[in-house]
């Protein structure tokens, strides 16, 4: 007895996703169900979504994937986080009023020497951007780095630290 139901259950639930052919639920005859039939309405499933191809005006037309499927599209990125701070890079180094700020911490003599390098060489992030900026020496070279957390890559490795500074300057 129980599996007479639930059968009628499952057409009617099939039959209202699946809608019948031909039929667009726009049925001119509105007869009631006969006795023993549901009233369950079918709703057409909605038309897939048709886009042409980026930068093709009129070209080959493709249905737009179903919700849940996996496209071959890449990721959408995220811009960077509010408190990131930016890395110019040579040339392209502006320091802010914040940054000057920083620098102006230094001794006024030091002051246009941290300007004219404008980068950290070991971040890459604009000195005065974490504060005042550190002087350092390397490799017999005198020249400032953004924080005292660069000072170890320095310690370790000057010798790629002031290839690195003398690659900043020549991009400018």
């Amino acid at each position: 007895m129980r599996i007479i139901p639930k059968s009628v259950g499952t057409i009617a639930i099939l039959g209202a996703l699946a809608g019948c052919a031909g039929d667009d639920g726009a049925s001119s005859d509105a007869t009631p169900p006969s006795p023993g039939q549901s009233a369950i309405k079918t709703i057409p499933a909605p038309a897939p979504k048709i886009a042409a191809p980026a930068g093709e005006p009129g070209g080959q037309m493709e249905a737009a994937p179903a919700v849940g499927k996996k496209t071959d599209t890449a990721p959408v990125l995220e811009p960077p986080a509010k408190g990131d701070t930016p890395k110019p890079k040579g040339a392209a180094a502006k320091l802010s009023a914040d940054d000057l700020k920083g620098i102006k911490e230094l001794p006024a003599a030091e002051q246009d020497a941290a300007i004219a390098q404008a980068v950290c060489p070991v971040s890459t992030h604009a000195l005065g951007s974490m504060g005042k900026p550190v002087k350092v020496t390397a490799e017999g070279r005198t020249f400032y780095i953004c924080c005292d957390d660069c000072q170890d890559k320095v310690k370790t490795d000057g010798k790629a630290v002031v290839a690195k500074l003398d690659k900043l300057k020549t991009e400018k």
